[in-house]
């Protein structure tokens, strides 16, 4: 045999040693683990009875008064301005080209973003506009194509 043959084989076999220690290791290392045979277990019950715990009181924390001012120094609470205003209805034209109602005619409530109804005509969208606003005691707003207003304050006269 030539000189790299034999070299060539005495690598291998080195190789095999070193492969046989490293199971060798392993199989030291990692014992083999026998699995437990489940035991049965059998359990008796017993039938304990709770005594009723006595319920906690509320506990009711104390505070501290306040020194009221004399009356002189308070300014005066008049609960007549606190008066809700009623909403206005008004009628204009939608003006958004994205919306399925482009240029209908539409009620929404004042201060509102949500439009009530759409109406193909401003007509029908007015009268609309009066029933809600003479059921809700109001009045409507009527404005015209280019969003000015038409007509403010408008209540039916009878």
């Amino acid at each position: 045999m030539c000189w790299f043959r034999k070299r060539k084989q005495k690598k291998a076999e080195e190789a095999k040693l070193v492969a046989q220690k490293e199971q060798e290791q392993r199989a030291f290392v990692e014992p083999k683990v026998e699995e437990p045979k489940p035991e049965v277990v059998v359990e008796k019950k017993v039938e304990v009875k709770e005594e009723p715990k006595p319920k906690p009181e509320p506990v009711v924390k104390e505070e501290p008064k306040k020194e009221e001012a004399p009356l002189e120094e308070k300014p005066e609470e008049k609960p007549e301005e606190k008066v809700s205003k009623i909403a206005k209805y008004h009628v204009s034209q939608n003006k958004d080209d994205k919306s399925e109602n482009f240029k209908k005619w539409r009620v929404r409530k004042e201060g509102s973003t949500k439009t009530i109804k759409f109406f193909d005509t401003q007509k029908e969208a007015i009268e609309y506009a009066e029933q809600l606003a003479e059921s809700a005691g109001s009045s409507v707003v009527i404005h015209k194509v280019d969003g000015s207003i038409r007509k403010q304050d408008y209540t039916k006269k009878e």
